[in-house]
């Protein structure tokens, strides 16, 4: 096992956009993209925290299997509406989430008689890139953590992920044990939901669902405008920590970070400043640069702004002080935000560094006023509804199949290890289903070779 290392105590997550193998679908990643520093990441399975542990111990969700395999006709018509609330949910609040999978008709690897949660649209995959081929621990825990913490609230009845399970269904102080299934889940959450949350009943859903992310934002930037510096709460600095640079005397405030641009579809270090907003209305949004640390000519800001994203490019080098993005209608409160990248489309040279500082909003405009109510319409007959598909969402692809064995299940044996789920039946081998999933994982340990060029210095 590759050891990995330990946070320096920035918050830092990634966002990584690198596509998924069609035939092992998240079983390993192209490439080493991105590392978030959150929390201490150490050799090992997921360990959960002890405060973590001790909020769990008081949650109960009971754990309802999809019941038996009795073909296709078994299955629901597709994912369910909670299922794809919390996956929308958590893709937001997680930018270091790469994609979220989760339905999928089948029964369970190694247990035929079973059928999968993924067949009843109540469970996701949360895919994550690999650190060095190992478990993110930086990136996948905080996501774990969050949903034990949350679980009743909720509906999370089952989690894996890294080599360890837990399930709110068992008894306190024992919620939580080692995997041993073939797959070690480390570049995936298996997350299931319980029936009530599946069709959200559960209190999460008619909640304010606010995100972790927004927690802790110490900046509300009032009517007459405002400024979100990189030393704010509500900034985050996303990537591999070793490539973020910090500046102490320049800048706005004292100090900045910088990083280097470079070629890539995705971006691998980037910044996110949080816009909290006391008003609405029209709003001029200007960056600080300083061209002494910041020289890409092409550096790409993205605005969310009112439910509304816009794209800007800039050139880092060619003045001092404060850069205009744009003028933007904005939305009272938060949910809103302004990012800068570190990819570009096309060759870039050497050393062109991007400066991430501070955010300024000045306002063009008063108060946006309410909006007047539109009058109720006359009452008439209801038309029928048409008849719509239910909503997809790939996942749960059957050669890494995540599902667990009931707690009474005789798989439930020796040294509290879960068997079965995404390996083979249980008490024989798997040879016959093991080998195309190491053919396919050799090819893809030989792609996994290939890495960007180290371009910090």
């Amino acid at each position: 096992m590759n050891p990995k290392r330990t946070s320096r105590g920035l918050l830092i997550a990634t966002l990584v956009g690198v596509s998924l193998s069609a035939s092992l679908a998240g079983c390993m990643s192209e490439e080493e993209v991105g590392k978030v520093e959150a929390a201490l990441s150490a050799p090992g399975p997921w360990v959960i925290p002890a405060e973590t542990t001790a909020i769990g111990d008081a949650q109960y969700v009971e754990y309802t299997s999809a019941g038996a395999w009795v073909g296709t006709s078994g299955c629901a018509p597709g994912v369910t509406p909670g299922a794809v609330t919390l996956k929308d949910w958590l893709e937001d609040a997680f930018p270091q989430v790469r994609s979220i999978g989760g339905y999928s008709c089948r029964s369970i690897n190694g247990d035929s008689s079973r059928m999968s949660v993924h067949g009843t649209g109540r469970a996701l995959d949360i895919m994550l890139p690999l650190h060095d081929g190992d478990a993110d621990n930086d990136l996948g825990d905080p996501i774990g953590n969050y949903l034990i913490e949350h679980a009743e609230e909720i509906g999370i009845q089952y989690i894996i992920w890294d080599r360890w399970t837990w399930n709110a269904s068992r008894a306190a102080g024992s919620k939580d044990r080692r995997y041993g299934g073939a797959h070690p889940h480390h570049d995936h959450l298996h997350v299931e939901l319980s029936v009530d949350a599946a069709a959200m009943r559960t209190p999460w859903f008619s909640g304010s669902m606010d995100t972790p992310a927004a927690g802790g934002c110490d900046t509300t930037i009032p009517a007459d405008g405002g400024v979100v510096d990189n030393t704010s709460s509500c900034f985050s600095a996303f990537g591999n920590a070793s490539y973020w640079r910090d500046v102490s005397g320049a800048g706005h405030g004292g100090s900045l970070m910088w990083t280097n641009a470079f070629q890539s579809e995705s971006p691998s270090n980037w910044a996110r400043w949080r816009l909290d907003l006391e008003a609405a209305g029209q709003y001029a949004v200007e960056v600080a640069v300083d061209p002494a640390w910041g020289v890409y000519g092409a550096t790409r800001y993205s605005v969310l702004h009112g439910g509304s994203e816009d794209v800007v490019t800039v050139d880092q080098g060619a003045s001092a002080g404060w850069i205009r993005l744009g003028v933007y209608r904005f939305a009272a409160g938060a949910g809103q935000y302004v990012n800068v990248y570190d990819n570009a489309s096309g060759s870039v040279a050497a050393e062109q560094h991007v400066v991430a500082d501070a955010v300024r909003l000045v306002p063009l405009s008063g108060p946006a006023p309410e909006p007047e109510p539109e009058p109720a319409p006359e009452p008439g007959p209801e038309p029928e509804p048409e008849p719509s598909d239910p909503p997809t969402m790939d996942g749960g692809d059957p050669m890494i199949d995540d599902d667990p064995l009931d707690p009474n299940h005789p798989s439930y044996r020796g040294e509290g290890v879960v068997t079965g789920g995404c390996s083979a039946a249980v008490g024989s081998p798997a040879v016959a289903s093991v080998a195309p999933v190491l053919s396919a994982l050799g090819v893809l340990l030989v792609l996994s070779r290939r890495r960007r060029r180290r371009r910090r210095v």
